[in-house]
């Protein structure tokens, strides 16, 4: 069986890696063109761009799908499943219908539960037990193609979105096989997605990240959780920012009257519990901007902090 991939992230190499275990032939993988990214804004390949040079699979990163040569070559390699795993581009019409059986898009959520780019950390946003992948067929509406197949598993109230990440791409390239074997015997089950019931998850951008200590301490809790490791959870300190990692909370409120925002405790192989608008949050990992990573208690003696110092203005 002849596959064309398409990825771009890490959630990507964990599904390819699982095609080329197989006995599929990986006929080629389309990635997005090199970006300029990080601090320094150097130009540098999508991972998947790096992982199937390494493995000396062809490649192309094509700037835009929509060119008609890009739908002429695919049509050329006579694919019989076109797999679509964390790509981060809407691939056309008249490529997504050239594979021979199908073509498969791996959604880590189950659909129709948050359709579009965030499932991940929406799921986290909202607070959500369980989540999962699923296989759908690629339509022309995003996410709404019928149902091969899907797979569950609980969110621990710790896991970040980084963490259940890599955890579900794992489970996908399980999943992922399984369902290519089942369109082989002939035995695939096809369920139509009931869009009645369907959500979406909006891109999230930089400022998602800023945390309004007003908010329950759940909200803003999971939100650092998402926030993990992009776009960063962050708020301010003595006018400079301040990058929150990881926390943990209690739900009751400190004794005393305190502000949203303020420093209720400072304890060691703790944090430093700060109150929200309902419940007291403990920032476990932080940084300082143009400063290392440390665990909050170091970063309270760092900053001399004390109780009543005050994170943020909101």
């Amino acid at each position: 069986m002849r596959i064309i991939f398409f990825g771009s992230s890490t959630f990507s190499l964990p599904i390819l890696s699982a095609l080329l275990s197989s006995t599929y032939s990986v006929v080629q993988v389309v990635t997005t063109p090199d970006r300029r990214k990080g601090r320094g804004q150097k130009v540098l390949p999508s991972v998947v761009k790096i992982f199937a040079q390494e493995k000396g699979l062809p490649l192309v990163d094509p700037e835009k799908l929509s060119e008609p040569k890009i739908a002429e070559t695919t049509r050329k390699l006579e694919p019989d499943f076109i797999v679509i795993g964390s790509y981060g581009k809407i691939v056309p019409h008249a490529i997504f219908k050239s594979p021979q059986v199908a073509a498969l898009n791996v959604h880590p959520s189950l659909l129709p539960k948050y359709r579009g780019a965030s499932p991940i950390q929406q799921a986290i946003i909202e607070g959500d037990s369980v989540t999962g992948v699923s296989i759908a067929e690629v339509t022309d509406q995003l996410d709404a193609g019928d149902l091969f197949g899907h797979v569950s598993t609980k969110i621990d109230e710790h896991e970040n979105a980084l963490e259940l990440s890599s955890r579900l791409a794992q489970l996908a390239g399980t999943l992922l096989l399984g369902v290519l074997e089942k369109f082989l015997s002939k035995t695939v089950g096809r369920t139509p997605q009931d869009g009645s019931e369907a959500t979406y998850a909006k891109k999230l951008d930089k400022g998602f990240g800023n945390i309004h200590w007003t908010k329950s301490v759940l909200e803003i809790h999971n939100q650092i959780r998402a926030c993990v490791p992009w776009p960063s959870a962050f708020t301010s300190l003595y006018g400079k920012r301040v990058k929150i990692i990881k926390s943990d909370f209690l739900k009751e409120d400190a004794r005393a009257e305190h502000k949203a925002g303020a420093i209720v405790d400072i304890v060691p192989n703790s944090g430093i519990h700060v109150q929200t608008g309902s419940g007291i949050l403990i920032l476990k990992q932080m940084q300082l901007e143009g400063r290392r990573e440390m665990d909050g208690y170091q970063f309270a003696l760092g900053q001399r902090l004390s109780k009543g110092d005050r994170f943020g203005g909101s």
